[in-house]
């Protein structure tokens, strides 16, 4: 145990090219998602979240969420505020970074997210000491001290969830670690990035994601370009976020099969645009571009079998006495280039994007689905495999290196067989529940606010009408009443005058 911890300790202490804060993804397609795992308290309390970068909070169940009817079971203990020494509660006035506390219940700084498919958050946020990075934390000593100061935390706000439903509540995972371009402004509280980038000298305010097959890596402050091949390319692009769309919306002029256009910009760029979402698991697209990027998915190949859907996505099953290696089977199928600016075109290759199908043995699709909500195009975990994509929140530029994505920063180079085979082999072992409806951030809890405002505002306006038409209503009868009273009494005049007459 000793020299174990001797062989960390040098191998961390030799990592000086390394950004100060790295973690190891966890996830494949199978599982659905890929989240990381944070540090929080004091004592250190692990929280795994899913990484998303359409979503404004981070957020996980705390000791304040009844696990028999609330909240799901999850990887993770839920967070214990009464064991963190560190914990501090917000409550209506207080305020972090650029965002004051605009929801409030019981003194309490309250939240509360939907999603499109039917999840909901609910709860109330607090403050506390946070950790990024898995190596860094498994190197520490039995008292919690750290080894290097590049492991030291950062106080940051989240989300102490007290009700989840759906999706949240079956899944492994504890909760969302947002990651918006977004974030730290009026209706948001900074995220860890935000945090790092603040309390640490010299950190930029950057991530990246590297999405492998299965698992991958995540940093924060710059790129760990240990990671990266010699003489590696960098494509760097620009994101457009609006007030009221905090996603990475990008600008792709087209897409290519064969040196051939099969969609123009005008269709990826209609509605909403087009957006990188590392919380969805394929690409999502209303029907048309769907149907144009299956239409070319086309297995090259005498000996293929004929397409087949499969969890309605398009498919073709591999038999190796037909078809030899995986690297000669995925050979047979088309790569689609996604033309974007600075010259910069994306390969979407076989090898990125087939993804294995659940319920068919040996069955591989193309991970595109049609979305029937607002005109947009999610670009999922499939469409960002096996690139480093860097996201510098300052200068609101992505930036792109291929790489092989794998947690273990020294391995490099994989063949076609290794990764399909290593996916086969733990799908058998991961969830069955892909494919979930796409997040839609439309709906987050910045915009609900809005809407319980927009109630308000509406009920008072129908208030003031009811109110107005009974007082017309009354005003009415009072004139009515006030009549009855004359006509009877000249009534009454008339018939003593004719009585009179007859006498």
């Amino acid at each position: 145990m000793f020299i174990i911890f001797i062989l960390q300790l040098l191998y961390v202490l030799g990592q000086d090219d390394d950004p100060i804060h790295t973690s190891v993804l966890y996830g494949s397609s199978d599982l659905g998602y890929y989240y990381v795992n944070i540090y929080v308290g004091n004592p250190p309390q692990k929280q795994s979240v899913i990484i998303d970068t359409a979503s404004q909070i981070t957020a996980f169940p705390c000791d304040a969420c009844d696990s028999t009817s609330q909240c799901g079971n999850h990887v993770d203990q839920y967070y214990n505020r009464t064991n963190s020494s560190t914990y501090k509660e917000l409550d209506c006035n207080s305020s972090f970074g650029e965002c004051s506390c605009f929801k409030c219940l019981n003194k309490q700084c309250i939240f509360s997210i939907s999603y499109s498919e039917g999840s909901y958050l609910e709860g109330f946020y607090v403050n506390d000491q946070v950790i990024f990075g898995d190596l860094l934390m498994e190197a520490k000593t039995s008292q919690n001290e750290s080894i290097s100061k590049k492991d030291r935390s950062v106080r940051s706000v989240f989300g102490c969830t007290t009700r989840e439903t759906y999706l949240f509540k079956t899944q492994l995972a504890n909760g969302i670690l947002g990651l918006s371009p977004k974030t730290n402004t009026i209706l948001a509280f900074p995220n860890i990035v935000d945090d790092i980038h603040d309390q640490e000298n010299g950190m930029k305010l950057f991530f990246s994601i590297c999405i492998g097959r299965i698992n991958g890596y995540m940093t924060i402050g710059q790129y760990d370009f240990s990671r990266h091949q010699k003489n590696s390319t960098y494509y760097t692009i620009n994101y457009f976020p609006t007030q009221n769309k905090p996603k990475y919306v990008i600008k792709i002029s087209e897409i290519r099969v064969n040196n051939k256009t099969i969609l123009p910009g005008s269709d990826l760029q209609a509605g909403e645009g087009t957006f990188i979402c590392s919380g969805c698991t394929i690409i999502y697209a209303h029907p048309h571009v769907t149907r144009e990027l299956v239409n070319v998915f086309v297995c090259d190949s005498p000996n293929c079998p004929n397409m087949e859907y499969f969890e309605d996505t398009a498919c073709y099953v591999y038999n190796k006495t037909l078809h030899g290696s995986y690297e000669q089977f995925i050979s047979f199928f088309p790569t689609y280039q996604f033309v974007m600016d600075n010259n910069f075109i994306l390969d979407w290759t076989p090898k990125d994007y087939l993804t294995k199908s659940i319920n068919q043995d040996d069955a591989y699709c193309l991970p595109v689905q049609e979305y029937y909500g607002n005109r947009k195009v999610f670009l999922g975990q499939v469409w960002m495999r096996n690139w480093d994509i860097g996201f510098d929140k300052e200068n609101q530029t992505l930036t792109f290196v291929r790489s092989n994505c794998s947690s273990d920063n020294l391995k490099h180079n994989f063949t076609a067989d290794d990764l399909f085979l290593k996916e086969l082999n733990q799908s058998n072992i991961t969830l069955k529940n892909r494919y979930p409806p796409p997040i839609d951030i439309d709906q987050e809890f910045a915009y609900e606010s809005v809407g319980v405002i927009a109630v308000f505002i509406i009920s008072i306006i129908i208030i003031i009408l009811i109110f107005c038409i009974r007082r017309i209503y009354l005003n009415r009868k009072i004139q009515i009443e006030s009549k009855i009273p004359v006509d009877e009494d000249e009534t009454y005049k008339t018939v003593q005058q004719k009585v009179f007459v007859a006498q």
